[in-house]
């Protein structure tokens, strides 16, 4: 049985704009009771975990909550914006054709089964056949959170691409992970991640013994999503909001037309999604266009969760719907800033 440790954030919900508020006071009083079932008990959780939950939520109009915004956490599959930002340049380059199809057995190359909550499974069966464009691998990446995709355009853009794209969003020092190699190293402790993800890629006979190792068990995954690739609140909101803003430079638009797959609220000119989630581990960074031209931001990043937490939280996603209306209404903001 291949190692099980990833479940991706691929979808932005509960973004209810009649939030029940009933914590936003015009004056900071008691801290809401803390759980993940609803926006105000986020807001409880959020004050009760200041050493493992950071916050950037910029409303893009003068409003700015942060608390943590330079400290580096775990952030699993948010990651993937960069690796859409150097498809997206090189798309606009000329140097990569989004409508090249790829055989679906050169993509599963770079897929170990059960480390993605089903993810690449769930892309099959909206892109079925036995070919792809790379364009809707890069869908399948950001939609459902496909962890293939990501090590087949580090191996076919390479490292100093992704270094490059993230320098142009804002993301200085950016260092190339290697999603499949991560999780590689779950099982084979001390491997380097980007040697085990191209031996697993070009090597039937090893690709096979990883896919038959058990599952490690929840205390040493919690241990190894210490070591996974991580980063600030502050550089991933950069890179997305430089994309949403079109100061990236060439390929924003690109970047756009697949973070923007979802209906944005009545309203708004566009809504902007990547998050991402290991063992313990709950990321979400959010950006919103409005028809103003104005563009709002939000992350979070969380850690160190306990089991039961954070199956109940990737099962409501509540945190979503609080960072959108942080983002829209200044009274959300304000309550946001009093649980910092």
């Amino acid at each position: 049985m291949a190692v099980a440790a990833a479940l991706a954030v691929g979808l932005i919900v509960g973004l209810v704009v009649g939030w029940s508020g009933k914590a936003h006071a015009e004056a900071c009083g008691p801290a809401p009771k803390a759980g993940v079932g609803s926006a105000d008990e986020w807001l409880g959780r959020i004050h009760e975990e200041p050493d493992n939950i950071s916050v950037l939520v910029d409303n893009g109009v003068g409003g700015v909550a942060e608390r943590r915004g330079d400290e580096q956490q775990p952030i699993a599959s948010a990651v993937k914006v960069v690796h859409l930002a150097a498809y997206a340049r090189a798309v606009a380059a000329g140097t990569l054709d989004p409508q090249e199809r790829v055989p679906v057995a050169e993509w599963e190359r770079w897929y170990l089964p059960g480390t993605d909550g089903g993810a690449h499974e769930h892309a099959r069966s909206r892109l079925p056949g036995d070919s792809v464009t790379i364009a809707e691998m890069v869908s399948a990446m950001i939609r459902e959170s496909d962890n293939a995709t990501p090590d087949y355009l580090r191996n076919r853009l390479g490292d100093q691409a992704l270094i490059d794209a993230a320098a142009a969003g804002g993301w200085q020092g950016f260092v190339p992970p290697s999603l499949l190699g991560m999780m590689i190293r779950l099982s084979e402790p001390g491997v380097d991640a980007w040697a085990a993800a191209q031996r697993y890629a070009n090597d039937p006979l090893y690709r096979v013994a990883v896919q038959s190792r058990p599952i490690p068990s929840f205390d040493a995954q919690l241990a190894w999503v210490e070591t996974t690739h991580a980063a600030s609140a502050r550089q991933l909101t950069a890179l997305h909001r430089s994309l949403a803003t079109g100061a990236f430079g060439a390929g924003a638009d690109i970047a756009r037309a697949q973070l923007e797959w979802q209906e944005p609220p009545a309203g708004y000119a566009a809504i902007g999604f990547k998050g991402g989630s290991l063992v313990g581990v709950l990321t979400d960074a959010i950006y919103l266009r409005r028809t103003d031209g104005t563009v709002a931001t939000a992350v979070l990043l969380n850690r160190r969760m306990p089991g039961e937490t954070w199956l109940a939280a990737m099962k409501e996603l509540r945190e979503q719907e609080l960072l959108f209306q942080a983002m829209v209404e200044p009274a959300a903001l304000a309550q946001l800033t009093c649980a910092l």
